[in-house]
């Protein structure tokens, strides 16, 4: 039986993270090492991740008066973002 998580079984019956196997490394970006083939990544071309970013950004400056802008930070190769850039006023 195969679950559908983010955990690879190994032969001496402990787990690790798929991300972090052989097989998982192969596919890594090289400008932001993330695996664009992970479900657990935000896309700048996808327009549920975008609406979901948009969102966050929305409730980020509502709630924080003190901050100016926040900008998403994409990754110029495949368009995952990596973190946000937040200006204090």
């Amino acid at each position: 039986m195969e679950y559908n998580d983010g955990l690879k079984h190994k032969k001496d019956d402990s787990y690790i993270l798929k991300h972090k196997t052989k097989e998982g490394k192969e596919g890594d970006c090289t400008e932001c090492y993330q695996n664009p083939n992970s479900r657990d990544l935000l896309y700048k071309y996808n327009a549920d991740d975008m609406m979901l970013v948009r969102n966050y950004i929305e409730d980020h400056l509502t709630s924080h008066h003190l901050h100016k802008s926040v900008t998403p930070d994409w990754c110029g190769t495949c368009k995952s973002l990596k973190k946000y850039l937040v200006r204090v006023v």
